[in-house]
Order: structure tokens, then sequence, then C-alpha cells
């Protein structure tokens, strides 16, 4: 079979096993629902990784000297190798979830009786949402518009009563050596991503809100609080912002993370990219006019001022790494200008 026909037919029954995936796990009333799900989820995975590795991996065949195709962690090493390697990270999240959830289809037997329901909602939420974006950004195809799926999540009862799984009570619950081990993998996994600055999650999140409870009106999940010393979760307030060009808009204080996470470069690297990636670049009083206007704009620098409450302080500009092709269009539009006139 030629290479064409082998990628379109590995996506074929990929996205066939996640709709099998998909339809199991909302069927009203199916036993062993969790196992079966994750088995096609797995299954989908597998085959789109190949598709990928096929399609992409020009140095990678997923066909091993037996002429057997690579086995699913091999094809996910491949994809996870070849994807980070375009940007630090990018696939490092999902590798994560899909490992934790073939970890539990391949332990499956020693789960029978744990309360794990909750875990492996979240995990297979998220796995299913990350194979959807991964098929739409790899294979260009919206699979959710093209089966017209829109499920509404009815339910008469919560799979889980959240404020127990935020507390010490999930571990307690859990009696084997493998269930307790499976959980503090996924919490390490977190820790671990965290600590990398790698933001993607490897669950499904879900939306919280606060209030008195005499007051609760409408909310997605009503945590118990209790004392740190019994809680095994934190909740933490995260306000995301976006640089605006508005001087009427609300003004926030970055940290020095902050500010180097979102503007990474300095004006030495700014030139210096230029120099490499902007064909006939020179340093001369153009390039000086676009950085002046550059450095008007919040959204692509960021002015750092050595002592922030004396307003004739010295100070430093920052710069996001947008400003690059920013530059480089102003640079060329002025160059066709002087050679207009």
């Amino acid at each position: 079979m030629d290479k064409g026909n082998t990628i379109k037919n590995l996506l074929q029954n990929s996205i066939a096993a996640y709709f099998a995936a998909i339809e199991i796990h909302n069927k009203p009333n199916i036993t062993y629902r969790y196992e079966t799900t994750t088995l096609l989820l797995i299954n989908a995975w597998e085959l789109i990784l190949k598709a990928f590795i096929r399609k992409y991996v020009k140095s990678k065949d997923i066909f091993e000297n037996n002429r057997h195709t690579i086995p699913f962690n091999k094809a996910v090493k491949y994809v996870n190798d070849y994807l980070n390697k375009k940007k630090a990270n990018s696939f490092t999240a999902i590798k994560k979830n899909l490992c934790i959830i073939e970890e539990y289809r391949n332990k499956i037997v020693h789960f029978y009786h744990e309360p794990l329901e909750m875990l492996i909602f979240s995990l297979i939420a998220r796995c299913a949402l990350n194979y959807v974006e991964f098929v739409k950004e790899h294979f260009s195809r919206d699979i959710i518009v093209e089966q017209g799926l829109f499920i509404m999540p009815l339910g008469f009862k919560q799979p889980f009563r959240p404020e127990d799984f935020l507390s010490k009570k999930a571990i307690d619950n859990v009696s084997s050596k493998e269930g307790k081990n499976f959980i503090d993998n996924i919490v390490k996994v977190i820790e671990d991503l965290k600590e990398q600055n790698i933001e993607d999650p490897i669950v499904l999140p879900f939306n919280v809100y606060m209030e008195n409870v005499k007051k609760i009106t409408n909310s997605d999940i009503l945590i118990a609080l209790t004392s740190e010393d019994k809680a095994d979760a934190k909740l933490a307030k995260v306000t995301k912002y976006k640089p605006v060009n508005d001087p009427g808009a609300q003004k926030v204080h970055l940290s020095d993370e902050e500010i180097i996470n979102k503007y990474p470069l300095k004006y030495y690297d700014v030139w210096h990219i230029c120099k490499e990636k902007i064909q006939g670049f020179k340093k001369n009083q153009d390039f000086n006019n676009i950085m002046k206007e550059i450095k008007k704009d919040p959204t692509l620098s960021y002015e750092r001022k050595l002592d922030p409450k004396s307003e004739r302080s010295l100070s430093q500009y920052f710069y996001s790494e947008s400003v690059i092709d920013e530059i480089k269009k102003e640079y060329n539009q002025s160059n066709e200008h002087h050679t207009q006139t």
C-alpha cells in the first residue's frame, strides 16, 4: 500500500475508534464503561500517531523488521521528539496524559474496586479534547463539525463528590498499593509539568464558583473548604492578562519571571535576530525609527524602570518574540519606499 493510502486508512480507522469511545462512554447504562473507553481512545491515538509519523517524520518508520507496526509507546516517543524539537514542550502534556491512561488500561485489573471514576473521567475528557485539536491541527479535519457532535451533558447525579476528591479522603478510600501509586503518579506528573512552566493540563479542568454556601445559586462545582493539613489540593486565583495598546486599560504589575516569559528579548537579541532573518538588514535610522515606535506599543515591548517610584529613573526595554515580524514588515516597507523615491 502506498504512503498516501496508508495515512488515509490510519486516519479513518483512528477517527472511527475515537467516536466509538465517545459513544460507549455516553451510554446511560453500560458496564465496563471506562475499561472500554480507555481501550478505544488509546487505539484511536495509536493510529493517529502512526499516521502523523508516516506523514511528517521522514526519519522514522511505523513498520519494524518483522513488518509489524511499532508499539504505542514508540509512536508516542517519535511524535513527542519531533514536535518538541519544533516547539519546546508542545506535546509534553499530551504525552503524559496518554501514558497515564495507558497505565490505567494495562493495570485495570487492580483498579476494579477502587473509586477512581473522577480521575479517569478527567483524564479521558482531556484526552478526547486533545485528540480533536491534534487532528484539526495536523490533518486539517474538524471532526466535531463533520460529525455534528454536539452532545448536551445531561445527568441526574454527579459521578463523584468533588469535595471528597480534594481531601485526604480520596487517597484513604483507595485500598490497593497499585491504586495509591496511580494517584501519586498523577500528582507527580502535574507537579513536574508545573516546575517546567508547562501550562497545558493533563486532566480536564473544572470552573469553580466560590461564595458563601447559603448564597449559591449556580456553580459548576461546590468546593468544601477544609484545613490545610487535611487537604491534598490547594486553590489559587489565576488572573490572565493580554497586553493592549490602550491607555485606559487596567494596569498590572509583572513579576520578573512574568516579564521574562512575555518579553524574553533584549535590544541586542532583537538586533542580532533581525540581522540573521532580514535580508539586507542594517542598523540604520530606519531601524531606530521602527524601534522608537515599538517602544510605544505594550503588546510588543515592556519598559522596566530601575526605580519604579521615580519618574527620572533609568529604564530598560524588553521585547516580545512577535516584535521580529513587526520589524521585518516595517523595515521592508521602508526599503520599498526608498527604492520608489
